[in-house]
């Protein structure tokens, strides 16, 4: 039976809860989160979005690129390899994962192959239908849609694309009462909404979500070659502090496979400038415990991160949740000397 209404959240309810202290764990045997990209090209072509920008992505030599489905296959079971199951499974990153005409079997194969211990997509919804509604919410945890607007003309100077509103959102509360154990989350980013969209925008999808919220933009990695926030930096995209830190905590517990099957320590690494290995030629326990990933663990905890073009002026190592600045040194130490940690917990 469907719900009244949603509760209003901010995006940091999803993921700061029960949060342990992540300079405790470390090093850990295993990723506690892995992102997924089935592919990397949207139908959609959001003003705050870099996948949108083309000339940008060719700046950064990003290639488009959809994952093939052996490779997929190749993830599942390297995932099986660690001797833990993930407590994050996200898959989704840069494109719209919908479009990927084999999505729904890839939800399954992570389903059954145990190797999360949850599965989260995050999507623009424009390919929600019924049929598809009733595969996703067989598998996954979550489900993420991004609301862009609340007209049709409103989808036309935002995301650059003719969307038949009305349909989009009876898609949206079909996908809701038919959920099962699938939360669904709506949400809408404020690229400059009035105060009219705003209340709209909780009339149409309160109703049928388990949460909704109102996201400020984001500002994403490589945050020096354009401002995504569109203006609207003082503001957090998820409800957490600006906190200026200088290690990020992202390579010490996420590693993100891009649909290229090269491999990322961080999910909003949109340019490529993280790669620390290639889950086609290797396994994706060769890359966590691998050199290169040491390495880039090491320049954080040395205090070198603006080497990095993604790290540099980095919007969202500002606000995420964890700070490991002031443990570095034990933790390099840590990381020079292979020192083992204490058991890990819940980290996501």
């Amino acid at each position: 039976m469907a719900q009244e209404t949603g509760r209003r959240i901010q995006a940091k309810d999803l993921r700061c809860k029960e949060r342990q202290p992540l300079q405790d764990l470390i090093p850990l045997p295993a990723p506690f989160v892995v992102y997924i990209e089935p592919t990397n090209l949207c139908n959609f072509r959001c003003r705050f979005c870099p996948t949108a920008d083309q000339a940008l992505l060719e700046q950064v030599g990003r290639p488009r690129a959809t994952m093939p489905m052996a490779l997929f296959r190749k993830l599942v079971d390297d995932l099986k390899a660690f001797d833990r199951p993930l407590k994050l499974a996200s898959l989704y990153k840069d494109g719209e994962p919908l479009a990927h005409k084999d999505f729904p079997e890839m939800v399954a194969l992570l389903k059954q192959a145990g190797v999360a211990e949850r599965i989260w997509t995050k999507t623009n919804g424009s390919l929600l239908n019924p049929a598809l509604n009733r595969r996703l919410v067989q598998g996954l945890d979550l489900i993420c849609v991004s609301v862009e607007a609340v007209d049709r003309e409103g989808y036309r100077r935002v995301a650059d694309v003719d969307l038949d509103y009305d349909r989009f959102r009876d898609n949206v509360r079909d996908l809701f009462e038919h959920r099962g154990d699938c939360e669904i989350y709506v949400k809408i980013a404020d690229s400059g909404l009035s105060p009219e969209e705003v209340k709209r925008f909780y009339a149409d999808f309160q109703p049928i979500a388990s949460s909704v919220a109102v996201e400020k933009l984001m500002g994403w990695s490589n945050s020096g070659l354009k401002d995504f926030t569109l203006g609207t930096q003082p503001d957090t995209y998820d409800g957490l502090p600006f906190t200026p830190k200088e290690v990020c905590a992202y390579p010490f517990y996420v590693m993100a496979v891009n649909a290229s099957g090269t491999v990322s320590v961080c999910g909003n690494d949109w340019s490529h400038q993280t790669v620390v290995g290639d889950a086609a030629r290797s396994s994706l326990v060769e890359i966590w415990n691998g050199e290169p990933l040491r390495a880039f663990r090491r320049m954080m905890l040395t205090l070198e991160r603006r080497r990095n073009a993604a790290c540099a002026d980095c919007y969202y190592l500002k606000i995420a949740p964890d700070n490991l600045d002031p443990y570095r040194l034990d933790l390099l130490a840590r990381l020079d000397g292979n020192l083992p940690c204490g058991a890990c917990h819940a980290h996501d």
